[in-house]
C-alpha cells in the first residue's frame, strides 16, 4: 500500500480565500429555514449564490490581471502531442503561402522534463479540492483549462471553459493558480521554454 502526502501549494492562500467566500455564503443562508418558508429561503439562496459566484469571479480576475508574461514565444517551434494535427498545416499538393516562416513541429514528449506535465495532469484530479464544491450533485464534472507555462515554470493567464457550472470551472482555475508552478521550468535543447497548454479536469461526485 503506497500512501503519498499531497504536495504543498505554492499559493495555498488562494484556496483559503475560496473557503472564506464559501463560509460567507453558508453563514448568510443559515439565517433562513426552508421548512418554515420555502419561498423566502429559495429567494435568499438565489441571491446569496449569485453573490458567491461574483466573489469567486472577482478573486479569479484579480489573480489573472496580475499575471506578467516574462518569456517570449518561439514562433519557429510548435509543440504537438503525438498524433495531434498541427494547426495551419498544408494539405498534400498545396503550395505553402509565400513569405511564411516555416515552423518546426516537435513532439511534446521531447521536452526534456516532460514528466512534470504528466504529474500535473494526475494531480489536478487526484488532489482536486472537492470539499470546496458545495452544491455538487452526483455525476461527472468536467472543465477545460487553457494556460501558459512561462520560462519561470509558473502557470499564467489561466482560462476556463466547460458545461459543469461556473462554480466548478472557477474553482478549477483557482486550484491551478494555487498549485502555482511546476517544480522547474520546461526545458528544450537545455533552454527554458514558454508554451501554451490545454488540460481537462474530470471529477466524479458520488
Amino acid at each position: 500500500m503506497e500512501a503519498q502526502e499531497k504536495k504543498k501549494l505554492l499559493n495555498g492562500s488562494i484556496l483559503t480565500e475560496v473557503k472564506i467566500i464559501q463560509k460567507r455564503f453558508s453563514d448568510s443562508i443559515s439565517h433562513y429555514d426552508y421548512k418554515k418558508n420555502s419561498v423566502v429561503y429559495s429567494e435568499k439562496y438565489r441571491a446569496f449564490y449569485i453573490e458567491k459566484i461574483q466573489d469567486l469571479k472577482n478573486l479569479y480576475q484579480s489573480i489573472y490581471d496580475k499575471d506578467v508574461i516574462i518569456g517570449k514565444f518561439d514562433t519557429g517551434i510548435s509543440f504537438k502531442a503525438t498524433g495531434e494535427v498541427p494547426t495551419n498545416s498544408v494539405s498534400p499538393g498545396e503550395a505553402p503561402p509565400q513569405n511564411e516562416t516555416k515552423t518546426k513541429i516537435v513532439d511534446i514528449a521531447q521536452i526534456e522534463n516532460y514528466q512534470q506535465l504528466t504529474d500535473l495532469k494526475k494531480r489536478l484530479t487526484a488532489d482536486f479540492p472537492v470539499s470546496l464544491i458545495e452544491d455538487s450533485s452526483e455525476g461527472v464534472y468536467q472543465c477545460k483549462l487553457n494556460f501558459i507555462i512561462d520560462v519561470d515554470g509558473k502557470f499564467k493567464k489561466v482560462k476556463y471553459s466547460g458545461s459543469s457550472g461556473t462554480e466548478f470551472n472557477i474553482i478549477s482555475a483557482l486550484f491551478l493558480y494555487a498549485i502555482g508552478s511546476l517544480e522547474e521550468p520546461l526545458m528544450y535543447n537545455k533552454k527554458p521554454i514558454i508554451q501554451q497548454f490545454s488540460q481537462p479536469i474530470i471529477v466524479r461526485f458520488e
